[in-house]
């Protein structure tokens, strides 16, 4: 599986897990401690939004949105691809 079927992959199970996704440029890079260049996991009157920034390097992505499914416990029962769910473990 390449980058983007990896991106993807996850993509689809944050929607499946109701993670809102939103594109939306980040203004520039993040700075130490300031979040990742990629895109950030925002909690908004009790809904989970994912903000990604579609101008950020597809490896930024997949980093965001696999770190924003760790330790979910709904991802559990779930068939992932295994490359896909150790990106999320590792996360």
């Amino acid at each position: 599986m390449d980058r983007y079927g990896e991106l993807r992959v996850l993509l689809d199970l944050a929607e499946s897990v109701g993670i809102v996704i939103r594109r939306a440029p980040s203004g520039g890079d993040a700075s130490p401690g300031q979040g990742h260049p990629g895109g950030a996991l925002v909690s908004l009157h009790g809904r989970d939004m994912l903000f990604l920034d579609p101008a950020a390097g597809v490896a930024d992505r997949i980093a965001v949105v696999a770190a924003a499914l760790a330790g979910r416990k709904e991802l559990d029962d779930l068939y992932i691809p295994p490359q896909v769910r150790q990106r999320i473990e590792q996360a």
